[in-house]
């Protein structure tokens, strides 16, 4: 996974494990659950992913997540086309 600059407004979907479902979902299995999560890409280092999905009128991350690294996935960066392509899906 390259760590790259995050360019303003650039949307991507994190795919991760999610330890804390432990807590949340009482399972027999005990496995972390896979999660998405759709957002603004805020930072990415080797440490951490932050996005935010909620920003404030002055463009300033609201409400958002950071991802340790451990637990992340994939980092699909979506363009203009697959986010029409995710509207007309919903549609």
């Amino acid at each position: 996974m390259s760590l790259k600059k995050p360019k303003q407004c650039e949307l991507v979907e994190v795919t991760f494990d999610d330890p804390a479902e432990f807590d949340t979902n009482y399972d027999k299995n005990l496995e972390p659950i896979e999660c998405r999560a759709i957002g603004w890409l805020e930072e990415q280092s080797h440490k951490v992913v932050k996005i935010s999905w909620l920003k404030e009128s002055n463009n300033t991350p609201y409400v958002g997540l950071a991802i340790p690294m451990g637990c992340v996935k994939k980092i699909l960066h979506l363009s203009s086309d697959t986010i029409d392509e995710m509207e007309d899906r919903l549609q």
